[in-house]
């Protein structure tokens, strides 16, 4: 009987232990312990380094960005929206229009290119295929004079040139010169028709025909003389606008992001604190570690 009474009392004894004295809950009590005793600092550090940063936000070089859109497709030639796209970035364009960015002379091509690609942007609208140009600067008038610096630069490079512009340009006289014929038969049959004699029915077919063939040689002409022109200021869907508002500093999200990065600083500066002193108190041997990591760290 003694024997069984010691075996029942060394089994439930740990058990007993364990329910009376639970780590889980021990450790729990613990973290909560030590959040409640540093309230304070965590919250008024954050908020206090969040106030500081959004004052620090006003004070801050601020960029504005000039929007516009230009129709660079030019019928059908092969100057597209995206060659178009392809130009206003490339070293030519943006050597050019430089000193309208501000930038020094003296600066090597690269440099130039390296600068001016993080402040100006170009896209191409995948449905309308629009050319939309963003330009950065330092106030609202300087990122407007940067994109009509960059438009500008860009027209020239839409017109034919070598021996493109000579062909088109041949094609074009040739052009004119059927169309003149061509208008002087439509006109001579419409009196035709008009004054009632011999009017047949190939007379009025062939009128017909005169009237739409020389309408779709009017477009002709016109396609080749606008692709002899290159864009020009016509062709912007919308002129570079002149902002408002700063689009840098983000004054609400550099305060929000101060805010949250002190506040993990500061758990972590809380918890590593509490680790240390629980440390010291729990045993000689682990202040003596301690204590050798204090000797070894600089301050």
């Amino acid at each position: 009987m003694q024997n069984s009474t010691a075996g029942q009392t060394s089994t439930t004894t740990p058990q007993m232990d364990t329910l009376n004295h639970p780590d889980d809950e021990l450790d729990l009590l613990d973290l909560l312990l030590t959040l409640v005793e540093n309230w304070k600092l965590l919250i008024f550090g954050p908020l206090l380094v969040g106030i500081i940063a959004l004052g620090v936000s006003f004070a801050l070089p601020k960029t504005y960005q000039s929007s516009s859109t230009l129709q660079a497709e030019t019928g059908s030639s092969g100057f597209t929206a995206n060659v178009a796209a392809s130009l206003a970035m490339s070293a030519d364009v943006l050597t050019q229009i430089a000193p309208t960015a501000g930038l020094d002379d003296h600066l090597t091509t690269e440099e130039i290119i390296n600068k001016l690609s993080k402040r100006i942007s170009v896209t191409v609208g995948k449905q309308d295929k629009l050319l939309n140009i963003q330009t950065q600067a330092k106030s609202p008038e300087a990122a407007q004079k940067l994109n009509q610096a960059l438009l500008d630069a860009l027209f020239p490079l839409s017109k034919p040139r070598g021996l493109e512009k000579k062909q088109l340009e041949q094609q074009l006289e040739s052009e004119k010169n059927r169309l003149q014929e061509a208008s002087k038969l439509e006109h001579d049959t419409a009196a035709s028709i008009a004054s009632g004699k011999a009017v047949t029915e190939a007379t009025s077919r062939l009128y017909g025909e005169l009237l739409s063939a020389n309408s779709a040689r009017q477009r002709a002409i016109l396609d080749m003389e606008r692709r002899l022109g290159g864009l020009d200021n016509d062709d912007i869907v919308q002129m570079p606008t002149l902002p408002e508002q700063a689009i840098k500093p983000k004054k609400s999200l550099v305060a929000v992001g101060a805010t949250v990065l002190t506040g993990f600083i500061l758990l972590l500066f809380v918890f590593a604190r509490q680790a240390v002193r629980t440390a010291k108190q729990s045993s000689p041997e682990q202040a003596e570690k301690l204590a050798r990591i204090r000797r070894a760290l600089p301050w």
